[in-house]
C-alpha cells in the first residue's frame, strides 16, 4: 500500500504539472458551458413543447450533464491513455515490471488520479452552472452518482483499451482525441439533450458516453431512467476491459 501511495502522489504531481491534462479535464468542460451560456443567444429561454420534464428546461440546462461528459471523456480517453503510452515508450512499464513494486500499480495510481480529477471537474462544473446560470441541482443525487460511476467505468475501460495498444504517448493521444470527438457527437455536444433528432439519439444510446449523457440528463432533471443505458455502459465496460487485459503490452 505504501508503494501505491507513493506512486499515486507522484502521478498526481505530474498531472497538475501538465497544462494539457489540466486544460482537458478541468478547463475545457467549464469553458464549453460558459461559451454556450454567454455567447449563443437564447440559451436561457425555456425550450417549451409538450414534454412536461424538458419543456421547462433552458438549452443551457442539458449542457451541465454534457459538460460533465466532456470532463469524463477527456480524462478517460486522452489523459489516461497518453500517460500510459508515455510510460511504455520510455520503458517505465518494463522496468517497473521487474521490481517488487510491479508495473500494475502504476495503472492503479492512474485510475485513482483520474477519479480524483473527474470528481473535481464535476464539482467545478456544477458550482459554475449554479452560480453563473442558476441551474438546477440534481433532482435524484443517488441516481446521478450511480450513472456517473457506470459511465466512468465504461469510459475508463475504453481508455484502457487505447492504452493497451498505443506504443507511444503521441499515438495514444491521437487515437484518444479521435475517440473523444466521436464521443462528443454521441453525447450531444452539437445537439444537446432533447434537441437531438430521435434517430440520432437512438443510435447514440448504444455508445458509452451517449448512454451516460442521456441517463444523466434524465436523472438530473426528473425524467424517466430505464435499465437500458446501464446495460449499455456495463456492456462496454466489461467487453473493453476484457479485451484490454488480453492485449495489453508492457513494453
Amino acid at each position: 500500500m505504501r508503494a501505491l501511495g507513493a506512486l499515486t502522489r507522484t502521478e498526481a504531481a505530474l498531472y497538475v504539472r501538465n497544462p494539457l491534462s489540466v486544460f482537458m479535464a478541468l478547463v475545457l468542460p467549464s469553458a464549453i458551458l460558459l461559451l454556450q451560456g454567454f455567447v449563443i443567444p437564447g440559451t436561457r429561454t425555456p425550450l417549451g413543447g409538450t414534454d412536461p420534464v424538458y419543456s421547462v428546461l433552458r438549452p443551457i440546462d442539458p449542457l451541465v450533464p454534457l459538460s460533465i461528459a466532456v470532463a469524463l471523456s477527456s480524462v478517460a480517453v486522452t489523459n489516461y491513455p497518453s500517460a500510459i503510452g508515455g510510460y511504455r515508450e520510455s520503458g517505465v512499464l518494463r522496468r517497473l515490471g521487474v521490481t517488487p513494486v510491479g508495473a500494475h500499480r502504476i495503472l492503479f495510481a492512474q485510475w485513482i488520479v483520474s477519479a480524483a480529477s473527474l470528481t473535481v471537474a464535476v464539482a467545478v462544473t456544477v458550482l459554475l452552472a449554479r452560480i453563473a446560470f442558476a441551474s438546477r441541482m440534481p433532482g435524484r443525487a443517488g441516481l446521478v452518482v450511480l450513472v456517473l460511476v457506470c459511465g466512468a467505468a465504461a469510459m475508463m475501460a475504453v481508455g484502457s483499451l487505447i492504452a493497451a495498444v498505443a506504443g507511444t504517448a503521441q499515438n495514444a493521444y491521437g487515437i484518444g482525441f479521435l475517440v473523444f470527438m466521436v464521443c462528443m457527437f454521441t453525447a450531444g455536444l452539437w445537439t444537446p439533450g432533447p434537441l437531438m433528432p430521435e434517430g440520432v439519439r437512438q443510435v447514440a444510446a448504444f455508445t458509452p458516453l451517449g448512454a451516460m449523457t442521456q441517463a444523466l440528463t434524465a436523472a438530473w432533471y426528473g425524467g424517466a431512467v430505464t435499465a437500458a443505458p446501464f446495460a449499455v455502459m456495463l456492456g462496454w465496460a466489461v467487453i473493453c476491459a476484457l479485451v484490454a487485459a488480453r492485449v495489453f503490452r508492457w513494453k
